[in-house]
């Protein structure tokens, strides 16, 4: 998995005439290596770890982390999930790494794992420096690579090895999203598993569901529940958008707090969000409370036509944008307001949106859409809020196969009436 990853980025280094890129951000980090810290979970606004891919396979991919962190390299081994490099470059964090010098008369470490930290103390490249940036400094100056030009994840460290070293840099953001856009077989496995868990989850969410339940407990019951799933949930709720109360939609894009009984009539929009190993998980289905009437109940057929409709020309050498709106421009004028109807497709992975398109990526440009590919995973959103009878939605993520597409997810897109 990773050296097709690997052979990828590289392609698109050599395609950019760049010397290599030096990769920071921890989904990159882990992307390109395998490798996470436990305290990767605090989301610093910056990094502790790094790698540095160069576009020549003669050059050594260079893992970058605190020396302390050396031992975590053993103990991904262990857990059978073996970090990915060819040579390593340390530096101190804090004052972690000077405590782990430190001499301890009592410590003994079984033969095997002695072993195998003396193997990765081999691979370290010079003396360990003071920070990641110093680090970073050392080894691209090692190889004389200041007047090439290197592309970087965070632009601080490219700016701050500019100042340094006069070092060349750009963004390599947008040459990521195009490699990450297409996934390997290992990836897509994986998707393949979050599809079983959000059907697990949407089941569980829309048994919690009923008049008189109060929306704030369901929340906090379908997070625990995610989390007993191995699924991350998306902070402060599991759900993205809240639902209809007196019939007035309150996004607050798109979170509103509730914390009424929910009520007969109600429109309840159940856009669950988390992660799972590392992947989003990205479901959307609408419940409505106590019995529709026939018209809202056309209505929500009438959303899935649309659904239906994009959804078969998920293909390749389709575009994105091409398909929504042959359906925005037809089946869609049946709705009562048809420029409410919400017709998008992104790309999906490490974040849930990560399009394979020149940044910035979520403005109104991104709406041009892009061509799909085999092995792409897209999301597609179908999100009507018109609001005389109150708003349908629906959400699946697609394997695209060489020949067509298919659904990750099996929970059906009909009405969910409780």
């Amino acid at each position: 998995m990773f050296e097709e990853k690997i052979s990828r980025l590289r392609e698109e280094l050599c395609h950019l005439g760049a010397e290599g890129a030096v990769l920071t951000h921890q989904e990159n980090v882990y992307y390109a290596t395998g490798f996470e810290s436990v305290m990767d979970g605090w989301r610093l606004p910056e990094p502790i770890s790094g790698v540095y891919i160069p576009s020549s396979e003669s050059e050594p991919i260079v893992l970058l982390l605190p020396e302390a962190s050396l031992i975590s390299l053993l103990v991904a081994e262990r857990e059978g999930c073996p970090v990915h490099f060819q040579a390593l470059k340390t530096f101190d964090l804090l004052n972690f790494c000077v405590m782990a010098r430190s001499e301890d008369l009592y410590l003994k470490l079984e033969e095997k794992a002695g072993e195998r930290l003396t193997h990765f103390s081999g691979l370290v490249e010079g003396e360990c420096e003071p920070d990641i940036v110093s680090a970073l400094s050392a080894m691209l100056k090692k190889r004389s690579s200041q007047q090439k030009l290197i592309l970087f994840d965070d632009l601080r460290i490219g700016f701050k090895l500019n100042q340094s070293l006069e070092q060349h840099y750009e963004d390599a953001f947008d040459m990521l999203f195009r490699v990450r856009a297409i996934k390997t077989k290992q990836e897509i496995e994986v998707f393949r598993e979050s599809g079983v868990k959000a059907d697990r989850v949407m089941e569980y969410t829309v048994a919690e569901l009923g008049e008189g339940k109060i929306w704030a407990q369901i929340e906090k019951s379908v997070a625990r529940f995610m989390i007993d799933e191995d699924i991350n949930p998306l902070p402060s709720s599991p759900m993205l958008f809240g639902g209809t109360y007196d019939m007035a939609f309150k996004p607050d894009l798109f979170r509103t707090l509730f914390k009424e009984r929910l009520e007969s009539g109600q429109v309840v929009i159940l856009e669950t969000q988390g992660q799972y190993k590392k992947v989003w998980i990205d479901i959307n289905r609408t419940a409505h409370i106590g019995c529709a009437n026939e018209a809202y109940r056309e209505q929500h057929k009438m959303v899935k036509s649309c659904f239906d409709a994009v959804a078969e020309n998920l293909k390749p050498g389709q575009n994105t944008a091409e398909i929504c709106e042959k359906v925005r421009s037809t089946l869609a004028k049946d709705l009562d307001s048809p420029g409410k109807l919400l017709l998008i497709i992104h790309s999906i992975g490490a974040f849930p949106l990560e399009n394979p398109v020149m940044f910035p990526s979520t403005g109104l440009g991104a709406t041009k859409g892009f061509d799909i590919k085999s092995s792409m995973i897209l999301s597609f959103d179908c999100l009507y809020f018109g609001s005389k009878l109150g708003p349908s939605h629906m959400e699946n993520v697609f394997e695209i196969t060489q020949s067509g597409s298919q659904s990750l997810y099996r929970y059906p897109l009909e009405l969910i009436e409780v």
